[in-house]
């Protein structure tokens, strides 16, 4: 209530602020504006009200008169009068919902002004270009009037003025995906931050130098950037800053794979923010409900989707796609195909509405997801495409393992449609040619063919099921051979290739503690060369020591050791609730495919095949 007070109160005034005028004052004031001097000029920019006129009656007059009166009032007139002329007719046709004709008009009044001679007025007029572009979220105009700003000159020294027009365009070219010029203004700052000794303002920076980093490059380092930016806001105690933090940590847990760490800062930074119905609080919302989404966390995905449209509807219309992504995903999930295909089709109709729908491919890439959640195949291809298209245009290197992925279930799905349509077309000429004298023969022919195919196919499933719980059965009786040999050690080996190696014994039994006790395979990013520093020893004596103690190779003993945990986790009643991919996560494997190659190889079956034969088993 509160909220929609105050945009009452501001509509309201704008409104009479552009109408306080009429016609004939507001035609008299530009005329007087003749009379402008080089001594004054300054300061007759610095009465504009950059705060933009609404569509009224009086503006659209003063509109047709500026126009209609162009080479009147124009000819031999002086250049200061010339950039008040094209400044009310910018305004009046940004009124009159015209954009393209008010930024040409900014334009034109910038052609009139010397940057250099009158700083501050080109600045202004650079400005209420920007404000114009802001408010009809025309992101790359407001880009180019930021750029010109820089540009121009008109802001000669490094100031914080200029530091933070640096900061406000590196946000907006990171928005529209273009990491590295981004990047290029960040750094100017950063460099004017430490000129002028301003840390403290640093920190939203720093979270802008992540965001590039994480998209433009292979650097595992950027989490450096977060860190430092948590550190400089919980020195200024400032909650929006430290909120924002956080929800940057959520989003680098996301990007990683770890939903559950994701959450988990999203709720803190959420903690951090007074205003729950801010943009702030509401965006950080957002992210959480998606990784939500990607654990399938059906009931908690479903409050926070119904949060977010509400919010979506009241206060902020920009995140209206997404919210409505949320709701269709929900749907998809609780099997509800005529709610979920309405809010895929809102959710896309939303996104198209404004900018950002060319910049947009992950969104489209996931609205793609829940199409064939509920078997939407027309949808699906359709979105696919999209996000093939977008992916294209942008080219991000961080994102080629996507890009792959993308076409090829878009080459699949194609396929998947053709066959469709070709088993359609031969049903329906099957159907022509039939004569009704051969429809009981077909009818006894078919019952035959069912009949006999049910009866092999349930002894076919049988005996898999009974080679799957065999292979299940295997499986367990070596996890109780290997117990029974782990008080056998194998005897060590003093040397490699005639060298001795120092603490061998202490570094296997280390090593074994690592594995067995710590579990240190379950960690995503672990290497021969990070356990080896673990170890206090090199990759050449880890790997004769590996070689020797297990007989097999460091991946090898990895993969060993993820896959036995992996067992026990698939049958655990603790982690019942979890996805093949979350058990996956778990135990060490960044992608699905990887995980379900190294299980079959180990196990002789896929995970799924492994869960259902070990249900299966007597006690």
């Amino acid at each position: 209530m509160i909220f929609r007070s105050l945009l009452t109160s501001a509509i309201l005034f704008l409104y009479f602020s552009s109408v306080c005028q009429n016609f004939e004052e507001l035609s008299k004031d530009l005329l007087r504006k003749s009379e402008i001097s080089n001594n004054t000029f300054n300061q007759s920019i610095d009465t504009i009200q950059t705060d933009p006129w609404i569509k009224t009656d009086t503006v659209f007059q003063y509109n047709n008169w500026l126009i209609t009166n162009k080479n009147i009032l124009l000819t031999n007139q002086s250049s200061f009068f010339k950039v008040h002329y094209f400044i009310d007719l910018a305004k009046t046709n940004e009124a009159l919902e015209n954009n393209l004709l008010a930024y040409q008009n900014i334009d034109s009044a910038l052609s009139y002004i010397n940057a250099i001679e009158f700083p501050d007025a080109y600045y202004t007029v650079l400005m209420l270009g920007k404000t114009i572009s802001n408010k009809n979220a025309d992101i790359s105009t407001s880009i180019r009037y930021l750029k010109e700003t820089l540009n121009s000159g008109c802001i000669h020294y490094d100031t914080l003025e200029k530091v933070e027009i640096m900061f406000k365009l590196s946000d907006m070219l990171l928005y529209m995906h273009r990491y590295e010029e981004s990047m290029k203004y960040c750094n100017m700052a950063y460099s004017i931050y430490h000129k002028l000794g301003t840390t403290d303002k640093m920190a939203r920076l720093l979270i802008t130098m992540y965001n590039n980093n994480f998209h433009s490059t292979a650097d595992t380092s950027n989490w450096e950037y977060l860190y430092r930016a948590l550190e400089i806001a919980n020195r200024t105690g400032d909650s929006m800053l430290i909120a924002d933090v956080y929800a940057n940590l959520g989003k680098a847990h996301y990007r990683a794979g770890d939903h559950l760490k994701a959450i988990e800062n999203y709720k803190k930074a959420r903690s951090f923010v007074s205003d729950k119905t801010s943009y702030t609080e509401v965006w950080i919302a957002e992210y959480q409900n998606l990784s939500y989404t990607l654990i399938d966390s059906v009931e908690s995905a479903c409050a926070l989707s119904a949060y977010l449209l509400e919010q979506a509807l009241t206060y902020n219309p920009y995140i209206l796609s997404n919210a409505y992504r949320g709701r269709a995903w929900c749907y998809a999930k609780r099997g509800q195909k005529d709610s979920t295909i309405y809010y895929l089709k809102k959710a896309a109709e939303t996104r198209e509405s404004y900018e950002k729908a060319n910049a947009s491919a992950g969104f489209y890439f996931y609205l793609y997801d829940v199409a064939i959640i509920v078997d939407e195949y027309e949808l699906a291809i359709k979105y696919l495409r999209e996000s093939l298209k977008q992916f294209r245009q942008y080219s991000r290197e961080s994102n080629a393992e996507i890009l792959n992925y993308t076409r090829a279930q878009f080459d699949y799905e194609l396929q998947k449609e053709r066959i469709k349509k070709l088993k359609l077309e031969n049903q329906l000429q099957e159907e022509q040619n039939a004569r009704q004298q051969f429809i009981i023969i077909a009818i006894v022919v078919f019952l035959v063919i069912v009949i006999s195919f049910l009866l092999i196919y349930r002894k076919q499933i049988k005996n898999l099921r009974l080679a799957y719980q065999n292979l299940v059965k295997k499986n367990l009786e070596l996890d109780k051979t290997n117990i029974s040999f782990k008080a056998l050690e194998i005897k060590k080996t003093t040397t490699r290739n005639g060298i001795h190696i120092k603490d061998e014994e202490k570094i296997f039994l280390k090593l074994k503690a690592l594995l067995e006790d710590e579990k240190i395979f379950r960690r995503q990013d672990l290497s021969e060369s990070k356990l080896a520093e673990l170890l206090n020893t090199n990759n050449s004596y880890l790997s004769s020591i590996i070689n020797n103690r297990f007989k097999m190779h460091f991946k090898t003993l990895l993969n060993k050791y993820r896959i036995d945990e992996a067992r026990s986790l698939l049958v655990s009643e603790k982690y019942s609730n979890y996805s093949i991919e979350g058990i996956a996560n778990e135990v060490g494997y960044q992608s699905r495919s990887a995980f379900y190659s190294v299980f079959k190889q180990n196990t002789g079956m896929t995970p799924s095949a492994y869960v259902k034969a070990y249900s299966h088993l007597d006690d």
